[in-house]
């Protein structure tokens, strides 16, 4: 690489974060140094994000002060100028159209599912109420991780309805699910990334959605072993 940024990046996340997955994989891609801080909470001493979300980045502003940046769509292009060597944005307007637009899905609609299934199901809301207690803190005794368990369920199911998940959208979810699976699944019989032989910044948008649907909550990742492998 070479760039404009001399040290490694530093950044907060979570496992469970498909935002955290996807920004991770690029930097990896990229070959980009970074340190990850696995925080919830950001990182004593740096600013916070408002609002909080993860992965957090620490980058300097035009006046070399460090400032907490979040939002990955613009994070990759900022990347794309600091940084030299294995672009992900397309060269031809065209193709990076396409690519934005993926992107834009992967990061909006995918997530739809991604949440849905991770705290509508039984199996999956104790998998992830569990998983996300142990990743907080720690450790605890079995009377505190069954605590921060319920906490951690009781905080997120509510939020469904931010993304739209509620018994009337539950059906079209699925099906969206399925049909992304199932186009997915065609396409990679042929291609090994969304716009053919090299990825482009849609293919970790997906990448990061996919590790919690596929790997991560029960319900999704058996649907998507049975009909979609080679998407897994």
């Amino acid at each position: 690489g070479g760039g404009a940024l001399v040290t490694a990046l530093l950044l907060n996340g979570a496992p469970a974060s498909p935002y955290t997955r996807k920004m991770l994989a690029l930097l990896r891609y990229r070959r980009i140094a970074y340190r990850l801080v696995l925080s919830t909470t950001g990182v004593p001493g740096l600013p916070q994000a408002k609002p909080p979300l993860l992965p957090t980045f620490y980058l300097p502003d035009e006046t070399g002060a460090l400032q907490a940046v979040t939002d990955s769509t613009p994070l990759i292009r900022r990347f794309e100028a600091e940084f030299a060597g294995r672009a992900v944005v397309p060269a031809d307007p065209a193709l990076a159209l396409v690519d934005a637009l993926l992107e834009d899905f992967g990061d909006e609609w995918l997530t739809k599912a991604m949440f849905h299934y991770r705290w509508t199901y039984p199996a999956d809301i104790h998998k992830a109420g569990r998983l996300l207690a142990c990743w907080r803190g720690g450790p605890h005794d079995d009377a505190g991780l069954a605590a921060t368990a319920a906490m951690v369920s009781g905080r997120q199911i509510p939020r469904l309805r931010y993304v739209g998940s509620n018994p009337e959208t539950a059906a079209g979810i699925e099906a969206g699910y399925r049909r992304v699976l199932l186009s997915l699944e065609q396409h990679f019989s042929a291609y090994r990334f969304l716009l053919g032989g090299r990825p482009g910044a849609s293919d970790f948008a997906f990448y990061g959605q996919l590790t919690q649907l596929l790997e991560f909550d029960p319900t999704p990742m058996a649907l998507a072993t049975e009909i979609a492998p080679r998407v897994c």
